[in-house]
């Protein structure tokens, strides 16, 4: 349920969003937008085991043919071998997509690839940091890397330099680290620790670490917002999730609550970081996907005529906003499928 101090806003009718078919079953999950909008990244989740990736090219709001799934060199069936994953899509701002994946070994590395540049390569190599390498994050002049690698215990911060492929310890502790993400100025980092069973969250800036946030349950998968942080919490218990807004350490806003927490992104902004969008638990809601603005003063609904709607992602394209989004296409269907929408008119 949104919290009721909030002014909402609905559309008079469903929007219509383009399906986006997918070569093979699963359930889509984790959209990812070029920067210019014209290419979206996304998985597919068969709950067998294994988690595929796929990118597809995108004009005015609809995909351009068949999803292409990404695959690596020397793997026996690619990404498509038991228990393999292609996950945690991220893009460059040269174009190119970066994630995560097993490889023939079942080691996790971090991986590249161009949208028409043949197979993915690895970035980082075992001679650089060994170990299961997770959660890669890219500043936004795209000069550095973010991941976090657990060859040193449970999980720790580095940094790699894109352009030297120099590569740094940022963050060592005894906890595990996960989710960094770049503030604008691509100087400094919010980030997660497990605590005590739980997330707490901290910021990362000149070689220190500041305590931000923590609290019961897990304060997790935080994003920039201007100077706030925006992140999902389960403190009112599990499976509970509510998104808040940091403006400091110890400050925390709840803005939404009851919201549909996704596979492994973040809480979704718009791209003027004016609005955090996501969908909602409530089955009376599913069919909606909400979007709040950061300071909690308004929120506005969006209709898709779909079920179960969540994991939005946008991006700004040839003067429209499009908001990528799964959803069931109706009550008991298989498999979530991946839609795109134009929200531009709901944000004037």
């Amino acid at each position: 349920m949104i919290l009721g101090l909030l002014v909402s806003l609905a559309l008079n009718s469903p929007a219509s969003a383009a399906e986006v078919a997918t070569p093979s079953k699963g359930h889509a999950s984790n959209p990812s937008w070029s920067q210019d909008g014209q290419w979206l990244a996304f998985e597919l989740n068969n709950y067998g085991g294994k988690i595929d990736l796929y990118m597809v090219q995108v004009a005015n709001g609809n995909a351009l043919g068949t999803p292409e799934k990404l695959s690596i060199p020397g793997n026996q069936s690619s990404f498509s071998s038991g228990g393999s994953v292609a996950a945690a899509p991220n893009w460059h701002p040269r174009g190119v997509l970066i994630f995560e994946g097993t490889n023939s070994s079942n080691s996790s590395r971090i991986y590249s690839r161009a949208p028409k540049g043949g197979a993915p390569s690895s970035l980082i190599k075992f001679n650089q940091v060994d170990g299961d390498l997770s959660w890669p994050a890219i500043s936004p002049d795209g000069k550095t890397i973010a991941f976090i690698s657990d060859a040193t215990g449970s999980g720790d911060l580095y940094l790699w330099d894109f352009n030297t492929n120099a590569i740094t310890q940022a963050v060592s502790s005894p906890f595990a680290e996960m989710a960094p993400r770049f503030h604008a100025n691509g100087e400094k980092l919010a980030y997660t620790r497990k605590n005590r069973g739980g997330q707490d969250l901290f910021t990362w800036e000149g070689g220190s670490s500041t305590p931000l946030v923590g609290g019961n349950g897990d304060q997790t998968r935080p994003v920039w917002a201007g100077d706030q942080v925006v992140f999902f919490t389960n403190e009112r218990g599990e499976n509970q999730w509510d998104i808040a807004v940091s403006s400091g350490p110890g400050q925390k806003q709840i803005i939404a609550r009851g919201v549909r927490l996704p596979q492994r992104s973040t809480p979704a902004l718009t791209p003027d970081a004016q609005w955090v969008v996501y969908g909602v638990e409530d089955t009376t809601a599913s069919m909606k996907i909400m979007m709040t603005r950061i300071d909690g003063s308004k929120t506005v609904e969006v209709d898709t005529g779909l079920v179960a709607c969540g994991e939005p992602s946008l991006v700004d394209a040839d003067g429209r906003t499009y908001m990528a989004f799964t959803a069931l296409p109706s009550e008991g269907a298989d498999w979530r499928k991946l839609h795109i929408i134009d929200i531009t008119n709901q944000l004037n």
